[in-house]
């Protein structure tokens, strides 16, 4: 065997090293396959039209009307009172998996909708605030959070009379419309080679696209996202969180390539040796 034949075996032995390091990296990234979560969601805003009564705005109420308490749907027009209501403001679990098609549950916005006297100050508009945390908790547990991610929602609301003119289709005497701007409820990161997406999204269905004489009612675009809720009644939308990955393909490094390069010139001249013993 020839000084030049060892010489192409060793780079066919550089070649098959190379390819070892090179090509294994995509299958080296570790994808996390369960979340820690921490979701906080808070009304930061409201406003009102013109008239009596008392006005309430905190972190999870928003309510107008009369001295009856929003859940006394029987009160009487003079005392009754309606509200934006938000139960489970603060949600936190691990149950958050990547590519589930089953929600982690978050925060619930109920409408309560009691038939009001035409002189009380009613709600025309308000603003959600919703702060999202994420943590690596299966395989690996991560040591902190990620940065926050914030989302900012808009409301816009009608107190309707209650009266068949409503000038839209409406289940009783007139629903009252809740409409929401939602922006974008998807966000995108890269972590560990692989690029994840989460996604909020309304579990119960109750948010859907209005007709556009509704959305004209609540001063919102055609095609907008809401419910209409009945008099005397009560309409939640419930939201949860999904996440899907997707692998992010490898680039080599240059110093890789040029040894992967180098071998596979050795490869051809080894060929063409070869060739010319025969």
């Amino acid at each position: 065997m020839d000084l030049m034949e060892n010489v192409m075996k060793t780079l066919l032995k550089s070649t098959i090293v190379a390819c070892a390091l090179i090509l294994p990296q995509i299958a080296q990234a570790a994808l996390v396959t369960d979340w820690e979560y921490e979701v906080f969601s808070e009304w930061t805003g409201a406003s009102f039209d013109a008239g009596v009564g008392t006005q309430i705005q905190d972190a999870t109420e928003i309510s107008w009307g009369g001295t009856a308490a929003y859940t006394n749907q029987s009160a009487g027009i003079g005392t009754a009172r309606s509200a934006l209501i938000l139960t489970d403001s603060f949600s936190s679990g691990t149950d958050l998996v990547t590519g589930s098609i089953i929600p982690a549950l978050t925060n619930i916005i109920t409408h309560w909708n009691n038939t009001l006297q035409g002189s009380f100050s009613t709600l025309v508009g308000a603003q959600l605030k919703t702060t999202l945390k994420l943590k690596p908790f299966l395989p690996v547990e991560a040591d902190d959070f990620f940065p926050p991610k914030v989302l900012n929602f808009t409301i816009n609301f009608t107190e309707t009379p209650n009266d068949n003119d409503c000038g839209f289709d409406s289940a009783s005497a007139c629903d009252d419309i809740f409409v929401i701007s939602i922006g974008n409820l998807s966000d995108s990161f890269d972590y560990d080679g692989y690029t994840y997406t989460t996604n909020i999204v309304e579990t119960t269905l109750s948010l859907t696209a209005l007709s556009d004489d509704a959305c004209a009612a609540a001063d919102a675009a055609a095609g907008c996202l809401g419910f209409q809720t009945k008099e005397k009644a009560a309409t939640s939308a419930q939201f949860g969180l999904l996440i899907d990955a997707k692998l992010i393909p490898e680039v080599p490094e240059p110093a890789g390539l040029a040894v992967f390069g180098l071998s596979l010139m050795g490869l051809v001249m080894y060929g063409r040796r070869r060739l010319a013993r025969k």
